[in-house]
C-alpha cells in the first residue's frame, strides 16, 4: 500500500469512528428511541457536529468514511431505521452531503474558504454549523416526504431538526476545542495542535 492510500484510509477510518461514536453516544444516552416508529427529531444530534469537524480537518475526501458511518449507524444502532430503510438511507445521504453543500456555498460566496484551518475565523465555523443545520433539515424533510405513510408537520419537523443539528454541532465543536485539544497538547507538547 502506498503512503497516500494509507493516509486516505486512516483519515476515512477516523471519520467513520468519529461519526459512528457520536451516534453511539446518542444511542447510549437514549436520544434515539426504538418504539417501532421512525424517529423524526432529535434535540441534540451529535453526529452532524462530527461530520462538520471531519470535513474541516480532512476535507471532502473523508466522504466515504462519513457516509459509511451514517449507513452502519442507521442499520446497527437504529434497527435499520425501524423498517423505513429507504427513507433512512436517503436521510443518511442528506446528512452526509449537507456540510459539503454548506462549505461549497460559503466558499463560492467568499464567506470562508476553510482550506487553512489556522486562518479560519471561529464565527465562520459557527455560521457553518447553523447553515449546515438548515440545509440538512431541508434535505431530510424532502427525503422523509417521499414516504406517504408518514404524517409530517413541516414546521415542527424543520425546527426540531435545525435545533438538534445546531446544538449537536455546537456541543461537538466545543468539546473538541476545550477538552480533546488540551488533552492532545498534554500528550504531544512539542507539536502544534
Amino acid at each position: 500500500m502506498t503512503e497516500k492510500f494509507q493516509n486516505y484510509f486512516i483519515e476515512n477510518l477516523i471519520a467513520f469512528m468519529s461519526v459512528f461514536s457520536m451516534a453511539y453516544v446518542m444511542t447510549w444516552a437514549g436520544t434515539f428511541e426504538n418504539s417501532g416508529e421512525i424517529v423524526l427529531s432529535h434535540y441534540l444530534y451529535l453526529p452532524l457536529g462530527a461530520k462538520i469537524l471531519m470535513y474541516l480537518l480532512f476535507g471532502y475526501r473523508v466522504f466515504p468514511g462519513v457516509i459509511a458511518a451514517c449507513f452502519v449507524g442507521g442499520v446497527v444502532l437504529m434497527n435499520s431505521w425501524n423498517g423505513h430503510f429507504f427513507i433512512g438511507m436517503l436521510s443518511a445521504c442528506a446528512g452526509a452531503i449537507a456540510p459539503i453543500v454548506a462549505m461549497c456555498i460559503m466558499k463560492q460566496t467568499r464567506v470562508s474558504n476553510f482550506s487553512n484551518l489556522g486562518q479560519v475565523d471561529f464565527r465562520h465555523v459557527l455560521f457553518l454549523i447553523a447553515f449546515t443545520s438548515v440545509i440538512s433539515a431541508l434535505l431530510k424533510f424532502f427525503a422523509y416526504t417521499q414516504d406517504l405513510t408518514l404524517n409530517i408537520n413541516a414546521v415542527t419537523f424543520i425546527t426540531h431538526y435545525i435545533t438538534g443539528d445546531a446544538l449537536g454541532g455546537l456541543v461537538v465543536i466545543y468539546l473538541t476545542l476545550h477538552v480533546i485539544v488540551p488533552i492532545l497538547k498534554g500528550f504531544f507538547p512539542q507539536k502544534s495542535i
